[in-house]
């Protein structure tokens, strides 16, 4: 699904079809400029009923270059986790994980 498709299933909802395309997708871009920018301070951004995004932190280690076998060391990092809610994995049709 891409970002129209999201808009526009927005806009079939009977409470926001006074809005139009323009609108929503600005306020859609909105939200994920504020997720972004929480997450490149370092923060997590958890959305209740959907999930919790997770900065973590990946030590340097050492590495191959594929090219050339030599031994190369990869940088530390930051990578962003996604970790769904019960009520998403539920939705979802997946089993929990315990």
């Amino acid at each position: 699904m891409k970002r129209l498709d999201i808009v526009q299933r927005i806009l079939e909802k009977p409470e926001y079809s006074r809005y139009t395309a323009k609108f929503v997708g600005q306020i859609f871009d909105g939200i994920l400029e504020e997720i972004s920018a929480t997450l490149e301070n370092g923060e997590d951004v958890k959305i209740t009923g959907f999930g919790t995004f997770i900065v973590r932190k990946i030590n340097d280690r050492p590495g191959r270059n594929p090219k050339t076998g030599e031994p190369v060391l990869i940088p530390a990092h930051h990578t962003v986790l996604f970790h769904p809610s019960r009520s998403l994995l539920k939705a979802s049709g997946k089993p929990e994980k315990k």
